[in-house]
């Protein structure tokens, strides 16, 4: 069922808020209608600072892609998916440049996890990394960021800063003027000076956790592990 998928397998609904509004959802639609509904977003706040967060469903298994992009790429089912999401990215930032508000947006793409290695050319590949989602080995837990604000971030420019995703609210509310919480500890570090001029990261150290147990420590470039668990077991 994960490898040949069929949409009655999967009786999951599509939700509003708190009312379902299809049971089971048809998963080859759904790229294509989250892109809808965060264009239909920006165009109703773009007169207004705004915070879109969309977290596509794709590529987690099980892998569904529309009619359009089905067959296409020469990776199969997952690369569909791939070119899908791609083309859904490219919605996105074609609207900010046609709304005008390009240049004052800042654009965040990453993942929150490496490929899932068990479900083999459906989960993605980690590269030269080692592992993949479940462990905190580089290929699970390293992930590539693209960061896009035209005339304030270059072109074709790559930094190997060491950052997190936790770095990104403590950006967005520096850039935004608003103080950060001051009742918790806070995590994250200001990325805009290595976003914008290259600068060093304000980050040296990355914490590895599964769930209260620390597993490693990214230190610079040293890296102590203190307990490993593969993707596979």
């Amino acid at each position: 069922a994960l490898f040949a998928p069929k949409l009655e397998y999967w009786n999951v609904p599509l939700m509003r808020n708190v009312e379902i509004i299809e049971r089971p959802v048809d998963q080859t639609t759904i790229t294509e209608r989250y892109t809808e509904e965060g264009v239909r977003f920006i165009k109703a706040h773009k007169g207004r600072p705004f915070f879109l967060y969309l977290p596509h469903s794709m590529p987690h298994v099980p892998l569904f892609t529309s009619e359009r992009y089905r067959g296409k790429s020469r990776r199969g089912l997952y690369g569909d998916v791939i070119e899908e999401l791609d083309g859904s990215v490219g919605r996105i930032l074609e609207t900010l440049r046609a709304e005008g508000i390009a240049e004052q947006t800042l654009v965040f793409f990453t993942s929150d996890n490496g490929p899932w290695l068990p479900f083999r050319d459906h989960g993605g590949s980690a590269g030269p990394l080692r592992e993949g989602k479940g462990t905190t080995w580089d290929g699970g837990m390293r992930e590539p960021c693209i960061a896009w604000w035209p005339k304030r971030i270059s072109a074709r420019t790559v930094h190997a800063g060491l950052t997190s995703t936790m770095d990104i609210f403590t950006t967005c509310l520096k850039l935004a003027g608003v103080a950060l919480p001051t009742d918790r500890r806070i995590d994250g570090v200001d990325m805009t000076a290595l976003l914008t001029h290259g600068a060093p990261s304000l980050r040296d150290t990355v914490y590895f956790y599964r769930g209260q147990e620390l597993f490693a420590i990214r230190k610079g470039v040293f890296k102590a592990h203190f307990t490993t668990q593969n993707s596979v077991e």
